[in-house]
């Protein structure tokens, strides 16, 4: 389910981020940069051990969005075809085991360096949702253990379904976002992390037996005790001022 924003009144604006801190000058030791070919994986960002990157079949949108951590509709001023652009990257971070934020942090400095990328933030008032619990309480239920969260603690075994493994409810408003393409503010109350699973009938490749499920709101509401609230509210986003379709040579 991907839900189109309409451009609303600009409120304001804060500083240019080509103007970045110190920390934001991380950088990658080694990274390519290569057009995904027809033979690429699907569409895929991965983190693996030793602080390693690779992207497939992606985006230029789409890797823009995870370096600023943004869902789709928090990213305005994409060239016209620009979806269109897939690059495969792989990468390598300084440290084995970066901190939570760094990659993003050099993958910024990556799009800059490579695809000569400027943006900046501005607040607008946009259509999002809040992520509350129903008024019966979460239907989920807090894990004890003492295991952090995985890299990649959310899979989707098909289009409709999504699992979620030691995650929070600022997590989940997280993903829920990037699957609605608008921004969702987690109120919901809840603390500590839970596992769950989510089964909906999505609006495209939808898996054989995904005709029975519910829509993706009222799955919320009956499977995880939570609800999606629409409401207008102030927002940050991010609006590029340039971008190359070309990347430099690695």
């Amino acid at each position: 389910m991907k839900i189109a924003l309409a451009a609303l009144t600009v409120l304001g604006c804060c500083e240019v981020l080509s103007a970045q801190s110190q920390d934001d000058r991380l950088v990658f030791e080694v990274a390519t940069i290569k057009p995904s070919s027809p033979d690429s994986p699907p569409i895929s960002i991965r983190r693996l051990p030793g602080g390693r990157l690779v992207t497939s079949n992606t985006p230029l949108p789409m890797l823009i969005q995870w370096a600023y951590q943004l869902d789709e509709g928090r990213l305005l001023g994409v060239p016209a075809g620009f979806n269109s652009l897939r690059f495969d990257v792989v990468a390598k971070a300084p440290e084995p085991e970066p901190a939570a934020g760094r990659m993003q942090l050099m993958m910024r400095a990556l799009l800059a360096e490579r695809f000569k990328l400027g943006v900046h933030h501005e607040t607008r008032e946009l259509v999002a949702y809040t992520l509350a619990s129903e008024p019966g309480g979460p239907k989920v239920r807090a894990v004890t253990t003492d295991e952090p969260t995985d890299q990649n603690p959310f899979r989707m075994t098909d289009s409709g379904t999504l699992t979620g493994t030691r995650v929070t409810a600022d997590m989940l408003a997280n993903v829920l976002s990037n699957q609605l393409g608008r921004p969702v503010q987690n109120v919901t109350g809840f603390v500590g992390r839970f596992d769950f699973t989510l089964r909906w009938a999505p609006d495209t490749g939808a898996a054989p037996d995904a005709t029975d499920r519910p829509a993706l709101f009222t799955a919320i509401r009956e499977q995880l005790g939570f609800r999606l609230d629409a409401r207008r509210m102030p927002t940050d986003v991010i609006v590029i001022d340039h971008v190359e379709r070309t990347p430099t040579e690695n």
